[in-house]
């Protein structure tokens, strides 16, 4: 009987391990592809019998130009009342190492508000840059809100008209997100993949935030 050492089994061991590896890999990205496919189509079923369409037609500049992006996964249109609004899902990968990535997601709600309405960006402040400066940016005048909310553009004073005292309240509790307004299109943004529980009621969120901005 022929012994072994430990030199002699290594390499056949590694030679069954590294084949065994690939093969586990690519189950992986099947299953989670599939898994995504499924997914996806669960979703546009379920859309479309709220009466959500894969978009078509003319489009505003900022639905459009998301929409043509690489990223998109998923873009449907659908009208509630005198309002056309739009959903876009976009998802990358992202290197976070030498040998590791992650899966990124950006489900994007838009809503025709028209020309009227001036161009405006919200986002969330830290408590360390309210510490520092109470108000950046345009500012409204709510000590509360200017410490927690970066208004932009700061040149203008449109959006004092916009940001009534509920619905600054409503963002205080944070009952209403962040959102913005570009080339007279209303846009909430969710940093996270579409999902059937959450469609709908984003869907009627934005409606509200419209009916808000008045």
């Amino acid at each position: 009987m022929i012994a072994l050492s430990a030199f002699d089994v290594l390499p056949v061991v590694s030679a069954l391990i590294f084949p065994g590896f690939v093969i586990l890999v690519v189950v992986l990205i099947v299953t989670t592809a599939t898994r995504q496919r499924k997914r996806r189509e669960r979703l546009q079923a379920y859309a479309a019998q709220l009466g959500w369409w894969p978009i078509a037609g003319p489009l505003p500049e900022a639905v459009a130009k998301d929409v043509g992006s690489r990223r998109t996964k998923l873009a449907l249109g659908t009208q509630r009342g005198r309002f056309n609004v739009w959903m876009v899902w976009h998802q990358w990968t992202e290197s976070t190492g030498e040998n590791s990535s992650t899966t990124r997601n950006l489900t994007r709600y838009y809503l025709w508000l028209g020309p009227a309405y001036p161009n405006i960006e919200l986002r969330r402040r830290t408590s360390i840059g309210a510490f520092l400066k109470p108000v950046r940016g345009a500012g409204t005048g709510d000590p509360d809100f200017d410490k927690a909310f970066l208004v932009r553009p700061s040149d203008r004073t449109d959006h004092l008209r916009l940001l009534s005292p509920a619905l600054r309240q409503a963002m205080m509790a944070k009952q209403v997100p962040v959102w913005q307004i570009a080339g007279g299109v209303l846009i909430i943004g969710y940093s996270d993949a579409p999902r059937v529980e959450s469609f709908q009621p984003r869907a009627e969120m934005i409606i509200y935030l419209a009916h808000a901005l008045g």
